[in-house]
């Protein structure tokens, strides 16, 4: 008889976009009703550098999800935690990597914060990076 797997816990839906929003609500809040030196900028001058890192870095990011996604389809496993894994994806960016779609996630929310030139979102980073950590990827590994 086979042995019975524990539930995995399903992440909570699009929380990289909640972390995005809460910076940039943050950002916006503090440069308007607390003044521009609570907004936090990176860099005062040549803020188009920081700019460009984060254009790359959500390049970057966006690269990764994305061939990390082709790697479930081509093994014909699903991504859905609601859903039995079919096979243990090993190729591709989970050589180097056991989770290359939430860095991929933390990437979209730093390179948000790059963009914008602001601590704020760089800071929305650390919520979701500690929910990743001790919610969601121990309970994956006791799956796997």
């Amino acid at each position: 008889m086979e042995e019975e797997l524990p539930p995995q816990p399903e992440p909570v839906a699009q929380l990289d976009l909640l972390c995005i929003f809460g910076g940039m609500g943050c950002w916006y809040f503090a440069k308007e009703q607390l003044g521009e030196t609570w907004s936090l900028k990176l860099l005062r001058k040549r803020a188009w550098t920081v700019q460009l890192c984060g254009a790359l870095l959500m390049a970057g990011s966006v690269s990764l999800r994305t061939s990390s996604m082709e790697r479930f389809r081509v093994h014909r496993t699903p991504l859905t935690h609601q859903q039995p894994s079919q096979v243990l994806v090993m190729d591709g960016p989970f050589e180097w990597s056991r989770n290359p779609m939430y860095l991929s996630m933390l990437g979209n929310i730093g390179s948000v914060g790059l963009m914008a030139n602001t601590w704020w979102c760089l800071a929305a980073m650390l919520p979701f990076a500690a929910y990743l950590n001790f919610c969601i990827v121990p309970a994956e590994e006791i799956y796997l």
